[in-house]
């Protein structure tokens, strides 16, 4: 009996590390699109984890077993992993490598006047939704001088956002373009590709 106990703690622990990293990965995400539902996530998560492991520990007192010891340590790991690693970095590298010929697309025909038009924030279309986090892009500069296009990773709200910008004219024009949201940092991606974190 005491081991299926330690089983059914180790799937616990096992669901809850899933749960875990597909939250923190996926955070910003939620939060732009589902932002109520984001808010419950954190607390919900918590308690879950209270639950798990006041349960493990009284499961250990009455017998020790391997299974729970295990459930134990990944409950705490997850835990720590989930708190200290850097998701949302590791997340635009992940997404610069598989979206950036998608994007390239866009600028193009952002350049070519196919998308958008007078308007700096542009919907774009179904074909490109997931190109940019809520589906839209913002257009700093079109014009003989350049071009620079902005896709968010995370549209903050009362807080950073994160972009991935295209900016032929590298980070001066980034710069340059701020548009009264002061750049906190730059960080070259390739070409003329750039992750960016703003104070907005």
């Amino acid at each position: 009996m005491e081991k299926k106990k330690s089983r059914h703690s180790l799937l616990w622990a096992v669901i809850f590390f899933i749960l875990c990293f597909a939250n923190s990965w996926w955070s910003d995400t939620l939060f732009d699109n589902l932002f109520i539902f984001a808010l419950l996530v954190y607390p919900i998560l918590l308690i879950i984890l209270i639950v798990c492991i006041v349960k493990i520990i009284k499961d250990l007192k009455g017998e020790r077993t391997v299974q729970g010891g295990l459930a134990l340590v990944l409950l705490i790991g997850t835990y720590s992993v989930c708190s200290l690693f850097p998701f949302g970095a590791v997340k635009v590298k992940a997404d610069y490598m598989r979206l950036t010929p998608m994007r390239q697309e866009v600028v193009d025909k952002i350049s070519s006047g196919e998308i958008g038009g007078s308007s700096a924030l542009v919907n774009l279309p179904a074909k490109y939704k997931r190109a940019s986090s809520d589906g839209t892009v913002y257009v700093y500069e079109n014009d003989k001088d350049g071009i620079e296009v902005g896709f968010w990773e995370f549209r903050g709200m009362l807080s950073g956002s994160r972009i991935v910008m295209y900016a032929d004219g590298g980070e001066a024009q980034i710069r340059d373009n701020e548009g009264g949201h002061p750049v906190v940092s730059v960080e070259s991606l390739g070409g003329n590709w750039y992750y960016v974190v703003t104070d907005y």
